[in-house]
């Protein structure tokens, strides 16, 4: 395959994700389902796709060992992508429904806040326009609304905007009432609170812009051959 295509890994068991691997591949990249952590800390890019909750897409990263793998890319600068449910697990803390009731539980600390439920919040989901942050390289102008889904989600930005020696995140929000936090770009990590693959082409455009502004290392296109020549 020809290098200029950037190799996205997704954290999944093998087989799995295949609507999400098919519409990164027509926005330009090669993809591989794995949950190998050498294979993960190798591809130019990382996606963590939600599950039915925050908490359960927590629980899923952390069997696969895989918050070390995020840590050590975050912190070497290579670029990953949280999208959907997984974008409520970032904060400190979550909401969990347990058989005793609704309780806070931890979730990765990479930024301040908390990702309650938005039903209990009265915070629509569905289809809804984004208000774009000044500072979004990914968000402004898409050729439509895009689609929520996640139950998850945060209502209050918390992190300190005016630290002189780093760059803020920008933050994008909901056109809702009330509005919750749409996505965050934060360096080489990305969360998005929408649904990329059901969000038709407004969706489809968000990631190609992502997939474009992958670096291309080389490191994992032998890998990814070998994988699409098995199958």
């Amino acid at each position: 395959m020809a290098q200029e295509q950037p190799v996205v890994a997704i954290l999944g068991e093998p087989g799995t994700f295949g609507e999400l691997a098919q519409a990164l591949g027509r926005a330009g990249a090669q993809v591989l389902v794995t949950k190998t952590s050498n294979e993960l800390l190798d591809a130019d890019g990382m996606i963590i796709p939600g599950h039915t909750s925050s908490i359960e897409t927590y629980r899923t990263v952390q069997s696969f060992d895989a918050e070390r793998v995020v840590g050590r890319r975050v912190a070497g600068g290579r670029p990953v992508l949280f999208a959907g449910a997984a974008f409520g697990m970032l904060f400190e803390t979550m909401d969990d429904t347990t058989s005793a009731g609704a309780v806070e539980v931890k979730g990765m600390g990479e930024w301040p806040g908390h990702a309650c439920k938005l039903a209990a919040a009265g915070a629509p989901l569905g289809v809804q326009q984004l208000v774009p942050a000044q500072e979004s390289s990914l968000l402004h102008n898409l050729p439509g609304a895009l689609r929520y889904k996640a139950e998850d989600g945060v209502l209050r930005w918390e992190f300190e905007q005016n630290i002189d020696y780093m760059r803020a995140p920008a933050v994008s929000w909901t056109q809702t009432t009330p509005p919750y936090i749409a996505a965050v770009e934060n360096g080489p990590l990305t969360a998005v609170q929408f649904c990329p693959i059901a969000s038709g082409e407004p969706g489809e455009e968000f990631m190609r812009r992502w997939v474009a502004s992958l670096p291309v290392t080389g490191r994992m296109s032998v890998v990814v051959e070998n994988n699409v020549e098995e199958n």
